[in-house]
């Protein structure tokens, strides 16, 4: 081979090795892996250990604040201030930058450094964190303007969001301000410890917040079986009561029932907000909730349809009408009977006095009436017949009496 092609050769090795041997570059956005051991069939995260305790507090991811304006110093400082006054609430355990950055460093490094909604709440999953807290903080002359937001990781909804303006003197104050409205606008949850005729014991008690007369409602979490294929679905919650406290203690509290659809059980779970709007607008929603399911357990349980039903709920209107027509023509016919003896006797006992006129009158008055209505009654059953003939609803052999001019005939009708 010629000198230069094999210097040429050689450079090109080189330079293939160096291109293999680079690290790649490192962006805070989000990048979606495309496979590995370390990601289960059908998500696009891996088993990363969590960083968060089980002890049930929310686990918070608190990325770091993008800054526009102020130093990357003056930025972290802020942030850590915030995370030591959500820790301080008791409500929440929170994983900062620092702990995100080691965690994902050698593993993960496109996701070191995020401070932006899409790789932050990605990166909230791989922890196993509940919420994820973005933010900005930006300088205005002597103030600065603090944006945060507080987004669910398993819907990818905001929960809370709050703009701050703050200067040096009034950051502890503000921040600390910031903090409790995010701890109250954030739901708690607890366990149903006990439950009897006389209420309920829950374990979240004036250390979570809670204060007399709150009230929460009680959920359980149901794992329906698919009845075509056998296997069970997805876990499911089903509101079932809401409770008002009567007693505070530190770590517990007594409450009795307000409205349910069935009795809370040991283990259930109760959730509420401190914060009163939020809390109503729990509390209602359950409300209209367990209404409707009530609702639909005294439709649906004794309500069967069927044809053959309906059927003979219009023959029963049918002769519920023919027994209504037949005990008015017999009424009539009593009427013109009383009449018409009455009438006779009248005439019999004939007096030419004005009151005795106005008796006859009104007997035979009365006898003409109760005939003519005899008549009108006597059509309508004749037409009840017919439609009953036509739907079904008579059979036998019917007898029919009439005067005409050429004598009396009878007409015989066999109904099937």
């Amino acid at each position: 081979m010629n000198r230069p092609y094999a210097i040429f050769a050689a450079l090109a090795l080189a330079t293939l090795l160096l291109l293999a041997a680079a690290p790649p570059t490192s962006h805070a956005q989000t990048n979606f892996p495309s496979g590995g051991a370390n990601v289960f069939p059908g998500t696009l995260f891996g088993n990363q250990p969590s960083l968060f305790p089980e002890d049930g507090r929310i686990k918070v991811l608190a990325l770091g604040l993008n800054p526009f304006g102020l130093t990357e110093s003056a930025s972290e400082q802020i942030g850590l201030i915030l995370q030591k006054n959500l820790v301080n609430t008791g409500h929440f355990v929170v994983v900062g930058p620092r702990e995100m950055t080691a965690a994902f460093e050698r593993e993960q490094p496109e996701l070191v450094d995020c401070r932006e909604i899409a790789c932050g709440v990605e990166s909230g999953k791989r922890l196993n964190a509940d919420k994820v807290l973005v933010g900005t903080i930006r300088l205005d002359g002597q103030e600065f303007i603090l944006h945060v937001r507080l987004i669910n990781t398993f819907n990818n909804i905001t929960d809370y969001q709050e703009d701050l303006r703050f200067t040096d003197e009034t950051m502890d104050e503000d921040l600390f301000r910031l903090v409790n409205n995010i701890s109250r606008n954030s739901i708690r949850i607890g366990k149903v410890v006990s439950a009897s005729v006389r209420g309920v014991v829950v374990s979240l008690g004036a250390r979570h917040g809670l204060r007399l007369g709150d009230r929460l409602v009680v959920y359980k979490q149901e794992q329906p079986t698919n009845p075509l294929q056998g296997d069970s679905a997805l876990e499911q919650k089903k509101n079932i009561a809401i409770i008002k406290t009567i007693n505070i203690n530190e770590n517990s509290a007594e409450a009795i029932l307000v409205h349910k659809v069935e009795d809370p059980q040991t283990d259930q779970f109760v959730k509420t907000y401190l914060e009163p709007t939020r809390q109503v607008e729990l509390v209602e929603d359950t409300r209209r909730e367990i209404d409707t399911n009530i609702r639909l357990a005294n439709k649906v349980l004794p309500l069967e349809l069927a044809p053959v039903m309906l059927a003979d709920s219009e023959k029963r209107k049918w002769e519920q009408r023919l027994g209504n027509a037949e005990t008015r023509k017999t009424t009539w016919i009593t009427t013109a009977v009383v009449g018409g003896l009455a009438s006779i006797y009248l005439l019999n006992q004939f007096d030419s006095s004005t009151l005795g006129q106005i008796e006859l009158y009104g007997a035979i008055g009365v006898t003409g009436y109760a005939a003519w209505k005899i008549v009108q009654t006597n059509d309508e059953i004749n037409t009840l017949h017919v439609e009953g003939r036509s739907k079904g609803y008579m059979a036998g052999l019917d007898v029919n009496f009439g005067v005409t001019p050429q004598g009396l005939q009878v007409a015989l009708a066999y109904r099937f």
